[in-house]
């Protein structure tokens, strides 16, 4: 019977809303002669940064968007939006968004009387384009094709037109391939209408990918654009940070606090302190210790008892849930730090959606959380929080449904658990070896029907669906976690059918699987004007590193990514395609990567598209904004100045899955046009700074682009006619005012 969840189900208004709507390359150097790096000033540099001609400039000096003109771009982005308009209306997140710094063009050079900040000129000489460096560009463009044809969904096909997806006549199958298939109810074909590259192309793809990234050239020629761009980054710096400064302090009516940051990676289970999470507890034993909270009819007092704990166990220390240095390279033991006390009955009372009270005390604890960042005094926050489906039965989504969107009475506001600050995120535990030793012959397309048969259920028939379909509305994205450091198979292509190997399969041919049938969905979601899922799962945590070419192919933002570190051809790709990085450098301090180790300042200096989270507040942070923990812990451990964290705030906004209203409130209506266009009074991010970026990143694509088509000489050639006058102007201005004085 369908149900009208339209009431009980909306979004809570923000707490605080009124306030958030107010605040709110070639070789190494080469000789002077052949190669020479020119410095171009413009002693108007305070005035023109400030937000009072940042309009007129930002037009001049747009960050090259797309290699067209200004009218092109303009032109453009109106397509973009009606498209958008009229395609998927109502869709919280676009499957094929593009980072908003991602293509430039060459129609806003800056010219040299419009300068508002110190540039540096790189004129390439001789050995700038030699074969090594032509071969390493044309692997690039490869790799940045096979990324398009996952994730840009180009090898992706729709057979038929968006009318025939819509409609109520269709049939849908979990396919012997694991992937689920789409058909008229009536049709005598057995082809899905909707197709993506098979497993056996996959594994080709991936397999390309990791020999391009291991090529001898291909790692030079990355390494070497890399370093450039950190010493591009060092250059910058040191002749504009006090024209950054000047223009940061001229954002009136904002700062660091006001400027939104989003947790783009957080989980649900360990969301609360350490301390709130004791207090809670410690309520929860003085005023509901008669609560019947087992099946076996004990009461909360009697559950304690029976464990020999009572209210003077009720500290930190005595829950054993912040890390320590027994998780140090230990996944497992990090694990049992989600039980507190180190007892998995207290995880499933406290912790868990499934047990004898249907996870009241989870949902109350969830409430407090999720006000956390409604109405954190001060400090403008949001996250993207992960629950967990399992994949071991058909009665997840429902359950956890329901759980979600309930009425409940208790905690600290009444309702379902949905907040304007807040996007849910649904996590995959890779958790095969588990899901093996259960009853029965088991396979891995078991695990895969349990996980999104009841999707596309929920998607054709919301009326028989009701909970679950309203449920998907509130999710933005789906995440695959677990120890990336155990054992696996090698990526084949076993189809999911015949896999029932002990052994775990392949995070790659795991994540690819996912991808599939998110894919698949997300076609038919379009066509229904529904919502769609982007895909943002762990990887680069730990582990095999080529799990990095896997999630580069077939994602659009990832978690962690410090092994990136490791592999510079990967790294120079997901810089290229600014791929989404959420670093939370206080786990990984714990876990894998001590801080003075973390790759983030590099990765940031960079420009990778690289931001902070926190994963795990209840282990591994103290103070009561774990967020905010965060940025100070980076700021003070890496000389982070306020527009280099405001900066890393912008970008968690911009990879979030926060629906276009937002983001246009947190970022600037025109965000979506470039980060040049990004409102500086929002962001607080100076526009010198977002120039800089956006310039840096036009050259790369561009400079590959021309090595990659076979121009490299012709264009030094043109550069050394150039570097003449040039260098010849310099030194006439030089001498001249030095003879005048």
């Amino acid at each position: 019977m369908e149900t009208n969840t339209s009431h009980d189900h909306r979004i809570r208004p923000s707490l605080r809303q009124s306030s958030v709507e107010s605040a709110t390359s070639g070789g190494p150097p080469i000789p002077i002669e052949e190669n020479f790096a020119l410095q171009m000033d413009n002693s108007e540099t305070s005035s023109s940064s400030s937000s009072s001609s940042s309009v007129q400039e930002r037009d001049q000096i747009h960050a090259l968007e797309h290699f067209t003109s200004k009218e092109d771009v303009d032109a453009n982005a109106e397509k973009v939006e009606s498209h958008h308009h009229h395609h998927n209306h109502h869709s919280r997140h676009s499957a094929r968004a593009v980072p908003v710094n991602w293509q430039a063009g060459q129609s806003a050079w800056p010219q040299t009387n419009e300068l508002s900040f110190t540039r540096a000129l790189v004129f390439y000489g001789k050995g700038s384009a030699s074969h090594e460096h032509v071969r390493a560009a044309k692997f690039i463009i490869e790799a940045r094709r096979l990324r398009e044809k996952y994730f840009g969904a180009a090898g992706v096909s729709v057979d038929v037109e968006r009318r025939i997806l819509a409609g109520d006549n269709l049939a849908f199958e979990a396919g012997r391939d694991g992937i689920m298939k789409i058909r008229e109810e009536k049709s005598l074909s057995s082809s899905s209408l909707v197709s993506v590259p098979s497993l056996t192309e996959f594994v080709e793809d991936y397999e390309r990918l990791t020999e391009i990234a291991s090529d001898g050239a291909m790692r030079s020629f990355c390494f070497q654009r890399l370093q450039m761009l950190s010493h591009a980054f060092k250059m910058h710096i040191t002749t504009n940070r006090s024209v950054e400064n000047e223009a940061q302090e001229s954002l009136l009516g904002t700062d660091f606090y006001r400027t939104m940051k989003v947790d783009n990676h957080i989980h649900l289970a360990a969301a609360a302190t350490a301390k709130q999470f004791v207090n809670f507890v410690r309520e929860k034993l003085n005023n509901e210790s008669d609560t019947v909270v087992l099946d076996n009819g004990q009461t909360l007092r009697e559950v304690f008892d029976s464990a020999g704990l009572d209210c003077q166990h009720l500290t930190i220390d005595a829950f054993s849930v912040l890390a320590d240095y027994s998780v140090y390279q230990r996944f497992d033991n990090f694990n049992g730090k989600y039980s507190p006390f180190r007892k998995a009955e207290m995880r499933k009372l406290f912790l868990k959606v499934d047990n004898h009270i249907e996870g009241r005390f989870f949902a109350e604890l969830t409430k407090q959380v999720l006000s956390r960042y409604e109405s954190c005094t001060g400090n403008n926050s949001a996250a993207e929080l992960r629950l967990s489906i399992y994949g071991m039965e058909r009665k997840e989504w429902l359950q956890l449904s329901k759980w979600v969107l309930r009425d409940w009475e208790g905690g600290i506001f009444p309702g379902p658990l949905l907040s304007s600050h807040n996007r849910w995120i649904i996590q995959v535990p890779r958790l095969w070896r588990i899901y093996r030793k259960k009853d029965g012959h088991r396979c891995f397309q078991d695990m895969l029907e349990n996980l999104f048969v009841p999707l596309f259920e929920a998607t054709v028939r919301p009326g028989a669906n009701p909970e679950i379909a309203e449920f998907l509305k509130h999710i933005v994205a789906f995440d695959s976690v677990d120890d990336e450091g155990q054992s696996e198979a090698v990526c084949c292509d076993v189809r999911p059918s015949e896999w029932t190997d002990s052994l775990n399969p392949a995070y790659s041919w795991q994540l690819y699987h996912l991808w599939a049938n998110i894919e698949v969905l997300n076609r038919l979601r379009e066509a229904r004007d529904l919502n769609t899922f982007a895909f943002r799962p762990h990887a680069g945590e730990t582990g095999d590193v080529m799990h990095l070419a896997a999630s580069y192919m077939l994602c659009e933002s990832i978690n962690h990514g410090i092994n990136l570190n490791e592999q510079v051809s990967l790294q120079y790709l997901y810089y290229l395609d600014q791929v989404g990085i959420s670093v939370a450098i206080l786990s990984n301090n714990f876990l894998f990567r001590k801080i003075r180790h973390s790759p983030f300042p590099k990765l940031f200096q960079r420009g990778l598209n690289v931001t902070l989270s926190t994963d795990d507040p209840m282990l591994f942070h103290l103070s009561d904004d774990a967020l905010l923990e965060e940025y100070s812990v980076a700021r003070a451990s890496f000389d982070l100045s306020l527009t280099d964290i405001s900066e890393i705030a912008r970008n968690s906004v911009v990879i979030s899955g926060f629906e276009e209203e937002w983001k246009k409130r947190w970022l600037g209506d025109e965000y979506k046009t470039g980060i040049t266009f990004c409102d500086e009074t929002k962001t607080h991010v100076p526009l010198i700074r977002a120039k800089f970026r956006s310039e840096h990143l036009a050259m790369e694509q561009a400079y590959v682009e021309l090595l990659a088509q076979g121009e490299g000489k012709a264009v030094l050639k043109e550069m050394m006619k150039q570097f003449s006058e040039a260098r010849d102007a310099h030194r006439k201005v030089v001498m001249e005012k030095s003879s005048a004085g």
